[in-house]
């Protein structure tokens, strides 16, 4: 098993404190990003004023977690997944699609809180 990849919202209830076990994981190393939740991640800190505490965090936090770039890997299960989750009627968004992917493809848990990533059966999820 790899190590554990957080979604959007495991990494923002980590940069505001908010699950211990968030913090351990994290202090022990056992957790990375995908670069699509980099994105995320990037996005919205352009909406915020560009000296807030908040944009500091996040910014460490990108230099200390492994950051996993998205592979031609990735983009294969993205296809199968996508596709099976339309022929079962329980399409993800498309930005969710691509971490479930990335998680998938990586063998990586996901750390969310998101019940959405539930319609994807093969994927394991951990609740932060």
């Amino acid at each position: 098993m790899g190590k554990l990849m957080l979604d959007t919202n495991a990494v923002s209830a980590f940069l505001k404190g908010l699950s211990p076990r968030l913090d351990s994981w994290v202090q022990e190393q056992r957790c990375c990003l995908s670069s699509i939740v980099v994105a995320e991640i990037r996005y919205g800190l352009e909406k915020l004023p560009p000296t807030t505490r908040l944009q500091a965090l996040a910014e460490t936090t990108i230099k200390t977690l492994e950051v996993l770039p998205w592979s031609e890997a990735c983009a294969r299960v993205y296809g199968r997944l996508r596709a099976d989750l339309e022929r079962s009627g329980k399409p993800l968004t498309a930005m969710d699609l691509l971490i479930a992917s990335h998680a998938l493809s990586e063998g990586c848990p996901l750390v969310t809180a998101d019940q959405a990533f539930a319609n994807v059966a093969e994927l394991t999820l951990e609740a932060w």
